[in-house]
């Protein structure tokens, strides 16, 4: 059986990196069990031994306050890891110290890693290893997850430490009154059997830190921990010991504590300057996409042109007319008009992986915080806007950091407008066949209205809901860093393959369908009459002034299901020996077809995200709110576009 290593640490201290170089690509996410935090589990191999290496959360401590630290807290309590590796900056060790203590406290066998020690040295900051060591009685490690420095080690001390059969011995003198309480609650805690699993002087100290408030022990034990014992002196002086420990060693951690200014800080004061910082944001945006379509285009036509050979070369070749239609017209038009846009796909992804792991995107936060307070939200929510970017999923789950509930079910219930990747394929189609001449332009509005289509949705809902509490935005900001080309490509992957994924899963089966509705009930001889047309053309009398005739409809009614689908119906649908770009602009005035960009990013959510708006509210209700309210918001946009462009186009 593998060996089990914990991974934590403060958010921004390059946990993740730490992990992909202990993991590569041998890891897989999936959900903590009862709750919706991800749990990212990989395997190292160190010297022919297996170690499952479990990422858990970013947190700060052990208090148990958030779900993420509940959920660190938990794992710690339940099962015991045989070895945990805390991940510290090296240019800000004092942090850190609050949760290492807190680890020690519980008695857990510890490795410190004392991580980014390259840009520590770029400021002349010296870390003293060996006294960190000495004091707490732990091994420690200095190491760049940029320059991979340092990772061997790291592994030799996590070898070495499960190697080692003897006990953990943690020597921290503490006040005489606290030892004294501990000693006494021990004795109380034995009474009990259900706290035989429990580590008697960890469950002691948590009652001083955290008071008797926890659900850790019974109400009699609480009822007669309270009666001997006054836990709100005792957790004044625990605290203020803690801090003056911490304070102690953080003095004695660097041998040189080097200079406070460098070019990142310079850089900093630049990138979050109120004016020019939200000027360079957007450029940066609109680099991002120019990249996008310049950079993979060629690529993506080659795609193109192979599946439409491949398409043509198999309906020539099956002599059985159904099957024939099945592959070519169904399955490979179907599924390959979702693959072109594959190239597109991942260099987006690539590029706004740089601006994520740079440390740039969390700077947007915190600069157009004071703008989104006037919709009622606050830079906090701005971050799941960003990740909904990527997917609405993980955006609207992330809403859990948000403290105000007023402000977090206006977010859950706006994110839907918040333009996810599986969008892209449509935008790309559309852009690509009507606007190519402006693509990176056409990208950038679409991105900036769905970001004012979020807040502006968030500002209504807000009105109808009574609560006026109001938090404060904080952020630690994470230094800016060069991303390595390793985690560019990992970030691109894990956020890319989900495409390919859906390509053998859901667009395959409908793309079946789609092609099953247009051949019968006549057998393919009039695509007119068919299931397919039957559905888009119920919807005619409400699309007919925009242009979009029932393959558009019909192509938006099957996207419901997941948005890259519009694409693989529009392959299957618009058939007739042309590519699927001539055969739209034939279909569709590039005023129809920017009206129709615009509706894909503001319709209904995929199935998923209304799944998790469900478990995420407890409501059926707002379900059903959130399926008429993004329609009627996107038909009102589609005609505002389509009218406005008319002047323009």
């Amino acid at each position: 059986m593998s060996k089990e290593v914990a991974l934590i640490g403060n958010p921004n201290v390059g946990k993740t990196s730490i992990f992909n170089l202990l993991t590569g690509t041998r890891q897989y996410v999936a959900n903590w069990p009862g709750v919706t935090v991800e749990r990212k589990v990989g395997i190292s191999n160190i010297n022919g031994e297996k170690y499952r290496i479990v990422d858990l959360p970013g947190i700060y401590t052990l208090s148990a306050n958030s779900e993420d630290e509940k959920v660190a807290r938990d794992f710690f309590i339940n099962e015991a890891p045989d070895t945990v590796l805390l991940i510290a900056d090296a240019l800000n060790l004092e942090r850190t110290f609050y949760l290492l203590l807190q680890l020690i406290e519980m008695n857990l066998p510890v490795v410190l890693a004392i991580n980014s020690i390259d840009e520590a040295e770029e400021k002349n900051k010296i870390v003293n290893t060996e006294v960190i060591s000495k004091t707490l009685n732990i091994p420690v490690v200095l190491t760049s997850a940029k320059k991979n420095i340092g990772i061997d080690v790291l592994k030799e001390k996590i070898e070495k430490l499960n190697l080692n059969d003897k006990e953990i011995y943690y020597d921290i003198e503490y006040p005489e009154k606290i030892k004294e309480f501990i000693r006494k609650v021990e004795e109380i805690f034995e009474k009990d059997d259900n706290l035989k699993a429990f580590n008697k002087k960890w469950l002691a100290l948590n009652i001083i830190e955290f008071g008797l408030d926890t659900n850790l022990i019974s109400d009699d034990l609480k009822s007669e921990i309270g009666k001997n014992f006054d836990v709100e002196k005792l957790q004044e002086l625990y605290i203020n010991w803690k801090f003056e420990f911490i304070t102690s060693i953080s003095e004695t951690a660097y041998l040189s504590k080097g200079i406070d200014w460098s070019l990142r800080d310079m850089l900093d004061h630049v990138f979050t300057h109120k004016v020019l910082g939200i000027f360079i944001y957007i450029l940066a945006l609109f680099m991002v996409f120019s990249l996008t379509f310049t950079v993979s285009a060629p690529l993506s036509d080659l795609l193109d042109m192979g599946f439409v050979a491949l398409a043509e070369i198999v309906g020539n070749t099956i002599e059985i007319d159904w099957l024939s239609s099945l592959l070519s017209d169904g399955i490979i038009s179907g599924v390959g008009g979702v693959l072109v846009f594959i190239p597109q796909i991942f260099t987006l992804f690539f590029f706004m992986g740089f601006l994520e792991e740079s440390g740039y995107l969390p700077r947007a936060a915190f600069l157009v915080d004071k703008l989104v307070r006037k919709f009622g939200l606050s830079g906090r929510s701005f971050m799941s806007i960003i990740l909904g970017f990527g997917c609405n999923v993980p955006a609207i789950m992330s809403t859990k950091a948000v403290s105000n509930k007023k402000e977090r079910i206006a977010l859950i219930l706006s994110i839907p407008f918040a333009s996810c990747s599986a969008r892209l394929p449509v935008y790309i189609l559309l852009i690509s066949a009507f606007f190519s001449t402006n693509a990176a332009t056409i990208m950038l509005l679409v991105y900036i209205t769905s970001i004012f289509l979020v807040l502006i949705s968030a500002k209504i809902i807000e009105l109808f809901i009574k609560d006026k509490e109001s938090i404060p935005f904080t952020i630690e900001m994470p230094r800016f860093r060069m991303p390595t080309f390793r985690n560019l490509l990992l970030y691109t992957w894990n956020r890319g393959k989900h495409f390919l994924e859906k390509a053998g899963g859901i667009i395959l089966v409908a793309s079946i369908l789609v092609w099953a509705l247009t051949y019968f009930p006549n057998t393919g001889q009039d695509i007119t009459t068919s299931f397919a047309a039957m559905i888009g053309k119920f919807f005619e009398p409400l699309t007919d002034h925009l242009g979009w005739d029932w393959r558009i409809n019909t192509g938006l009614f099957f996207g419901v299901a997941a948005k890259e689908i519009v694409v693989s119906t529009y392959s299957t649908l618009f058939t007739g020996g042309s590519s699927l770009v001539v055969s739209l602009r034939n279909a569709l005035s590039p005023q129809s077809a920017l009206a129709l960009i615009f509706f894909v990013l503001a319709y209904i959510p995929c199935f998923a995200t209304l799944g998790v708006i469900k478990s995420e509210t407890r409501s059926n209700k707002l379900i059903v709110f959130t399926l008429f309210y993004t329609t009627i918001v996107a038909y009102l946009l589609a005609n505002l576009v389509y009218y406005v462009s008319g002047w323009i186009l």
